[in-house]
């Protein structure tokens, strides 16, 4: 206690003591939801007239908590913007909010103060017409001190000005104030009310948990306005499910600002908080004091859990165990409202979501949620990283903006630094510029809050201070997965075992086609995919508008392959610290990037079930590593069976086995793996095995599946194809061709069969890929913007290769030796068997292969390579297999005629 003393320099005095009995609690509140007045300012006049002479009631009226757009106030957009959603009606610049409020006669004596829980972005309080308080946080609430400007007993005219004009020259991307996901709204939300609080009183308490010894350290920050002797006791009440502990201290100040700190033994039966058990504790203090005759009273709560998060070797440590974060970026995208929810419902839902799809982590992307989000995160065990509103340039020498990022990030820490889930914090996203500010606020972060792990910046240059990293690189190589591959024997280990904990950024982003249908779920929005509408009249303009379902479903069903393959990437990376994906759910900004398996409103889009996504995301997962997808039946399958781990504990006395069927499910071959205690918090080999494959004698998909006492379960598809060595085989009825040559165009003319098979080389069109585009076609126009395949799955050209109607592994070596063909001259009513789709703000019609009637005769093009290494390409010879036996059979009768002239127009000279 002598150290305490000398520590704080004789300002505070703590004695284990009694103390006599204090009255009832001194804190009041006055709500102040509902009407207010109400009137734009877009020019900002108003602000420059107040005086007495001015001071009139406000025109027009309004329900607080709410915005502009929540009563279509503001200029009424005409526009259909492309890169975003449209916000229905604009409104930049100064709004006014005013009610004439009475100041209770018994607040005399108080420090009366007015809380908003959420603005954007400058709020200024008037009392009658003076200017008494401005606060500009983004990320905080704004408590005002109107004590020296209000009296009790008095009614006082209160104008709030809100000004969501961008206050500091800073990125006009980042997702706390911008058009491109939450609006740039304006407006008050959430709480708002008076406070009067006693003249002594708690300004902050903070609470550091040290799980070694079972106790926390409690720091309070108590404020004296009465700036006299004040003598009292703070009473600590601890609260958990089963758990009850109290604990007094007197205290003693003569100053105007105290600092106390204690430690509490919180003993044997306090329970740690992780992902599995959310066990959360409250304290309450409730400070008593008195001075003379007066007694005071105010009492501050704040939950808590018992966790401590430090750096480990190459993964972040809670409670002294490793983490693997399987995390989503939450860009705020809250298209219902406009703005980020400040109530529990609708933070709890996405919480319990990200549960569901096996996920544990959230990455708020250059904002900070609202109090809610880390109330439901600690309910229910979700990890945030949490960041300030800085993207880009704003790390670029400019004084004013720099002091708006130092508070902001003071304010954050001190305002949600409580919460158990806050364990990573990030100054923001891709940030460039001046590093040793960076560096600055990374450090400070440190030194003021060891309760979270720190990063100077999200993807780009390394600070001194840094305690972990999000990136897509390390100075040892990728990181990142965007996409997986045909394969699964890899994962990212070197690039990720580096000095701190790497965490893969942004991983996925691999396009969907939209969704038409969703367009009607904005009926109710402050905001409507217009572009949508463009979409969907560009490909009615190109006669597709019948196929939109399909190519969704179809673009679909591939961003559920590279997801499933990138996260297993991710999760057999044993030195990764995790991922975090963009996205779960769609963003609508930045170019519209429709990468989701959940919409905009974190619906499913009916692409994955949960359950079936949790099989590759989550706790346990079984996991195979194997070189390839598609093989010969003269080859053997190879496995290597790994389990990740992160779940409560080992998987002691397992039991792994693997059995292989076909598409009817039924098993063709199992078999056991060795009986092994499996351990926790890693990535461990379980054994592998061998499949011949000699014994399947016709084309087929066939799963493998590995499961872990038969409640752990993973499957993997792979295609199995006899050798043909005669393909291509020219009769007298059909001919193949590389060349559209006078000997085609006879055999045509002829009223027969010719098979265009042009080296791709000799075509002109796209690049053919077999991943969807990456993130979004108009940020990122990059070739050849295309979206999948859409798969004639039940044509009988397919008759003898099976696909699905979309992109599967299987087409792996076919679409990567292939061309598009852009079929802008042929009939609408031609649609390719193997159909390319298209980047939706283009909407061409593509394809690889096709069929159409030509001068008599009957023509099927594939332009596919068939010549370059077909000795090592299943698939693609299976393909040719299915073509012949269809061209050479009863059943080829082109339906649609074109022109010749369409044939020459993709055909270089």
């Amino acid at each position: 206690m002598n150290l305490s003393l000398q520590y704080y320099l004789t300002r505070l005095l703590i004695i284990l003591l009694p103390f006599p009995n204090f009255l009832h609690a001194q804190t009041v509140e006055k709500d102040l939801s509902g009407k207010w007045g109400f009137q734009t300012d877009l020019m900002d006049f108003r602000r420059g007239s107040l005086s007495p002479r001015y001071n009139h009631r406000l025109q027009a009226e309004i329900d607080l908590p709410g915005t502009t757009d929540d009563y279509q106030i503001g200029y009424k957009s005409p526009y259909r913007h492309i890169d975003r959603l449209t916000r229905k009606y604009e409104y930049m610049g100064p709004a006014w909010y005013q009610r004439d409020i009475e100041i209770p006669a018994d607040w005399k004596g108080k420090r009366i103060f007015l809380y908003f829980e959420r603005t954007h972005w400058l709020s200024s309080v008037y009392v009658d017409t003076k200017e008494v308080s401005k606060i500009d946080y983004i990320s905080v609430p704004h408590n005002h001190d109107l004590t020296a400007f209000v009296h009790p007993g008095k009614t006082h005219r209160i104008t709030i000005c809100i000004d969501n004009r961008f206050q500091y020259s800073t990125h006009k991307w980042n997702h706390a104030h911008t058009e491109f996901t939450q609006i740039n709204w304006n407006g008050i939300l959430g709480e708002m009310k008076l406070l009067a609080v006693d003249p002594i009183y708690i300004e902050d308490l903070q609470i550091y948990p040290d799980i070694s010894e079972n106790s926390i350290r409690v720091k309070l920050q108590l404020n004296n306005t009465l700036k006299q002797q004040i003598k009292g006791r703070a009473e600590f009440t601890i609260d958990g499910q089963d758990y009850h502990l109290q604990k007094d201290i007197l205290v003693s100040s003569t100053d105007s600002v105290a600092f106390l700190e204690t430690k509490i033994f919180l003993g044997k039966k306090v329970k740690q908080w992780n992902e599995f058990h959310p066990n959360l504790y409250t304290l309450k203090c409730k400070l008593k004091t008195a001075h003379d005759t007066m007694e005071y009273e105010h009492e501050k709560v704040s939950t808590f859990g018992m966790r401590q998060v430090i750096q480990g070797k190459n993964h972040v440590l809670l409670n002294n165990r490793k983490l693997h974060l399987r995390g989503n970026v939450e860009n705020a995208v809250f298209p219902k409202t406009g703005y980020a929810p400040v109530d529990d419902v609708s933070w709890e839902r996405i919480m319990l979501l990200m549960k569901e799809y096996g996920l544990n982590h959230l990455r708020f992307h250059s904002w900070c949620p609202p109090k809610a989000a880390f109330r439901m995160a600690d309910k229910h065990g979700i990890y945030f990283q949490v960041e300030m509103p800085m993207w880009g340039k704003d790390a670029e020498p400019d004084n004013d903006r720099y002091n708006f990022f130092r508070r902001e990030m003071q304010a954050i820490l001190k305002e949600y630094g409580n919460h158990p889930s806050f364990v990573l914090y990030c100054n923001g996203n891709e940030i460039t510029g001046n590093f040793d500010f960076i560096e600055e606020l990374t450090a400070g972060g440190r030194s003021v809050d060891p309760r979270h792990l720190y990063s100077g910046s999200t993807a780009r240059t390394r600070v001194k201070s840094d305690q972990y990293y999000v990136s897509q690189q390390t100075n040892k190589g990728d990181v990142k997965v965007y996409e997986g591959l045909p394969s699964t024997d890899w994962d990212r280990n070197t690039a990720s075992d580096v000095d701190v904990p790497v965490i893969s950024h942004e991983s996925g982003q691999r396009c969907v086609y939209p969704n038409f249908e969703e367009i009607t779920k904005y009926a109710d929005s402050p905001v409507e995919p217009r572009n949508f509408e463009v979409f969907r009249e560009l490909l009615d303009k190109n006669g597709m508008l019948d196929q939109a379902g399909d190519f969704f479903r179809a673009s679909g069903a591939l961003t559920v392959l590279e997801y499933k393959a990138v996260i297993e990437a991710l999760l057999r990376s044993s030195k990764s610290a995790g991922f975090q994906l963009l996205s779960l759910n769609d963003f609508p900004g930045q170019g519209y990037a429709p990468v989701g398996l959940l919409d905009p409103f974190w619906d499913s889009k009916g692409l994955v079930r949960p359950e079936k996504f949790r099989e590759s995301c989550g706790p346990t997962v079984a996991l195979l590593r194997y070189d390839k997808s598609a093989y010969f039946n003269s080859e053997t399958f190879q496995g290597k069976a790994e389990v990740y781990n992160y779940s409560t504990g080992a998987i002691r006395n397992a039991h792994p086995k693997w059995w292989l069927t076909d598409a009817s499910g039924r098993i063709l071959k199992k078999g056991t793996l060795k009986t092994q205690t499996i351990a926790n918090d890693s990535v461990s080999p379980i054994g592998s095995f061998s499949i011949p494959l000699n014994g399947v004698s016709a084309q087929q998909k066939l799963t493998v599946h590995l499961s872990i006492n038969n409640s752990v379960k993973n499957s993997w598809d792979i295609w199995v194809y006899p050798k043909h060595k005669q393909l291509m085989q020219s009769t007298d009825e059909v001919r193949y061709t590389e060349v559209y040559d006078e000997a085609a165009q006879k055999q045509l003319a002829e009223g027969k069969t010719v098979v265009l098979c042009p080296l791709p080389r000799n075509l002109k069109g796209r690049k053919s890929v077999f991943h969807n585009h990456f993130w979004n076609p108009i940020m990122f126009a990059w070739h050849p913007m295309t979206i999948g395949c859409l798969l004639q799955e039940n044509a009988p050209v397919f008759a003898n290769f099976t696909t699905a109607y979309h992109t599967d592994w299987q087409w792996w070596d076919i679409l990567n030796e292939a061309k598009v063909i852009e079929m802008d001259g042929a009939p609408q009513a031609l649609r390719p068997f193997i159909q390319v789709i298209d980047a939706y703000d283009n909407n061409q019609k593509l394809g690889i292969g096709f069929e159409a009637k030509v001068n008599g005769g009957k023509l099927l093009v594939l332009a596919v390579d068939t010549k370059k290494d077909l000795d090592k390409r299943p698939a693609t010879q299976q393909l040719l297999y299915s073509i012949d036996r269809y061209v050479k059979g009863d059943g080829f009768s082109p339906q649609v005629e074109v022109e010749e002239s369409f044939i020459k127009s993709f055909l270089k000279k």
